[in-house]
């Protein structure tokens, strides 16, 4: 049995490997930072739930997944916000033309986005888009 939050997990990549994908990578839950051989990297992965409070007993759980999709790309010869901004639009773009994956979730929110960047050696734009995405779990699983 796979878990709800494994299967967001899931239809988010799925949704961004749709042909043509993305990315040439995309990862979930990476730990380790992008190699020097890879420009354009894509990770995926749940950070917590929260369940909606006051259900009736027995009732399913509406529940509230923070999802993170991590965007990396590198360049020599551009600034790293330049170089990750056209992964961050097709990222965006991707998700939003169906924020149900599919019919997996009852919706993903618009995300919030955080930025950071490097400039030594080959420039790294880092973009964070945190989804807070809307599913449902029977009461006594996390299917």
């Amino acid at each position: 049995m796979t878990t709800a939050f494994s299967a967001v997990v899931q239809a988010v990549i799925d949704r961004l490997s749709i042909d043509p994908a993305v990315c040439d990578t995309i990862d979930r839950a990476r730990v380790r930072p992008m190699s020097d051989q890879t420009d354009r990297l894509v990770n995926v992965q749940w950070d917590g739930a929260f369940p909606q409070r006051g259900a009736i007993y027995g009732a399913p759980v509406d529940w509230t997944t923070k999802i993170t999709v991590d965007c990396y790309a590198s360049s020599v010869k551009v600034s790293g916000d330049l170089a990750v901004d056209p992964l961050l639009e097709g990222v965006y773009e991707r998700l939003a033309a169906d924020t149900t994956l599919g019919g997996v979730v009852t919706d993903m929110n618009v995300p919030s986005i955080e930025v950071e960047y490097t400039s030594e050696g080959k420039k790294t734009g880092w973009v964070r888009l945190t989804y807070l995405v809307e599913h449902r779990t029977a009461n006594l699983n996390l299917a």
